[in-house]
């Protein structure tokens, strides 16, 4: 964080008449110096004013996955990093490039086909992204499956072993194959049959949220299309769902 605040901080100081009404670069102009400096496939969408003043927002395609870059309203200068709010602690960088990678309810139906298992059939669904080896998912499912057991959400896993995990990839393969389900997957279950349907199944879903821009476990996916990585208490579960604390009756 403090290296981005140190790149703003040098921004403006080497910008100093920027209007803080400025208006932003041709997208031309912005797709040539992003060629320029990365020499890399990046396609640059589009650009618009941020939410801070002075500085415009560019949105850029990345091996299919949506990023956002920073401008001056020249197009002298580009800016990485994340942008965070004082005031709450907002991460606004992160949040806009959710709301630009939020899944459509075609998107929906795709990981409806990839689902691994479900837990729970009442309630809204959440996709719950996890591999077998993670940590930080146990403490998700410590939270998440009573919930989904006291019919207040159903959960629908979505396999995503993490490639620094060893062996990670195959025990998902073994818990598909073998219908291990919840179990399965809290017991790294893992078996000699990796048969073709699993490999399949988990590389599709591999693929597929990668392309929707999930690098890591635990990611929950909601009704609207939003996502969260990291652990989500089980408050911030219900606010985002709707549920009514008063009357949850899963384990806090």
């Amino acid at each position: 964080m403090k290296t981005v605040i140190s790149i703003l901080t040098a921004f403006f100081l080497a910008v100093p008449t920027l209007s803080m009404a400025a208006t932003c670069p041709d997208k031309v102009l912005v797709q040539k110096a992003v060629k320029k400096i990365f020499r890399r496939d990046i396609k640059v969408v589009k650009i618009k004013p941020s939410q801070i003043p002075g500085l415009c927002q560019a949105q850029v395609k990345l091996q299919g996955q949506n990023r956002l870059l920073y401008t001056d309203s020249e197009g002298k200068f580009l800016i990485t990093g994340q942008i965070f709010r004082v005031a709450d602690g907002t991460n606004m960088t992160r949040e806009t490039i959710h709301d630009l990678n939020r899944f459509t309810n075609s998107d929906l139906d795709t990981l409806k086909g990839l689902t691994a298992f479900t837990v729970g059939n009442k309630g809204p669904v959440v996709y719950f992204v996890t591999d077998p080896q993670c940590p930080y998912c146990k403490k998700a499912e410590a939270i998440l499956m009573p919930m989904a057991e006291a019919g207040e959400l159903q959960v629908r896993v979505l396999l995503f072993p993490l490639p620094f995990h060893k062996g990670a990839k195959q025990e998902c393969i073994s818990i598909v194959c073998d219908n291990k389900g919840l179990e399965g997957l809290r017991a790294r279950y893992k078996s000699d049959n990796q048969c073709e349907a699993g490999k399949k199944k988990v590389e599709d879903t591999l693929n597929f949220l990668h392309k929707k821009g999930i690098s890591g476990t635990p990611t929950y996916i909601f009704p609207d299309g939003r996502y969260h990585s990291g652990v989500l208490r089980k408050d911030s579960l219900e606010k985002r769902l709707g549920i009514d604390q008063g009357t949850s009756t899963a384990n806090k």
